[in-house]
């Protein structure tokens, strides 16, 4: 995938985890934005010059550590990954949120996520 598709992909997901949720299915749901957040990690990665994908959280870690320094936002990209990866990507398989703790992890993980987007698509640092 390329940097544009990685973007259309970001997007689309976000937007079927707001169909998801309105249907009543959260785990579906939480997935979607852990899917967005990758994909919009990976357009940031190619936006910066770096045409591989992150292809763990290792790297994830790496790629947002390096867009959050450039941009200032260093902290605010490693809490919004911990609350994708721990709680969204997690809950998919446990279903372990209560449903406060869903809607509360998908607000933030859609915020996070659309963060990730606004950074991908600004200027390289």
């Amino acid at each position: 995938m390329n940097y544009e598709d990685h973007i259309a992909a970001a997007r689309t997901f976000l937007s079927a985890a707001e169909i998801l949720s309105d249907l009543g299915m959260g785990m579906a749901a939480a997935e979607m934005v852990w899917g967005a957040a990758n994909q919009a990690i990976d357009a940031a990665n190619h936006r910066m010059g770096v045409p591989r994908h992150a292809s763990n959280n290792r790297d994830r870690r790496r790629v947002l550590q390096r867009i959050g320094r450039a941009h200032g936002v260093e902290s605010e990209l490693v809490g919004g990954f911990r609350t994708v990866s721990s709680r969204l990507h997690n809950h998919f398989y446990s279903g372990n949120l209560s449903g406060d703790e869903l809607e509360e992890s998908m607000e933030a993980g859609a915020l996070f996520a659309s963060r990730m987007l606004e950074l991908a698509e600004s200027p390289p640092r």
